[in-house]
């Protein structure tokens, strides 16, 4: 079997050439990822800062759910005085109910009898034309012809 030196030391070079390779280029991208010189006080910088943004954020939360609060207290006051109001005024919509229902009453009694009236005056007034129209149409017993 035939097995020179120098391939099996060509493929040991290029073996180690390649590892190395990569490990440069892994140790590369890990440098890229990293954050780049951020210190200690960068670091409590950038957390004093997003503290102070949330606490920021959970007063105007506060502040709104407060005005929403107070919203909803004062439109539950409005539902309890409309509700009162329509307990004091529930009498006084029941006797003008009850007036209107009286006159309309009155007014259908009245109407009937206006609407009698007319009828029976129509009425007289057609027999009236129906009896002239006869009797002018009517031959006269004198005047027939042979």
């Amino acid at each position: 079997m035939y097995f020179p030196l120098y391939e099996f030391s060509f493929t040991v070079l290029a073996g180690l050439a390649t590892s190395l390779f990569s490990g440069l280029l892994v140790r590369y991208v890990r440098k890229l990822r990293a954050p780049k010189g951020e210190t200690i006080q960068d670091r409590v910088a950038r957390l004093t800062h997003s503290l102070e943004e949330a606490t920021s954020l959970i007063a105007n939360i506060e502040e709104e759910v407060k005005a929403r609060s107070s919203l909803v207290t004062q439109l539950q006051n409005d539902v309890d005085r409309y509700n009162k109001l329509v307990e004091i005024k529930r009498p006084e919509v029941e006797a003008i109910a009850q007036l209107l229902r009286g006159e309309l009453k009155r007014e259908g009694r009245a109407s009937f009898w206006k609407s009698f009236a007319v009828n029976f005056i129509f009425f007289i007034l057609g027999a009236g034309v129906s009896l002239a129209i006869t009797l002018l149409t009517k031959p006269s017993p004198g005047l027939t012809s042979p």
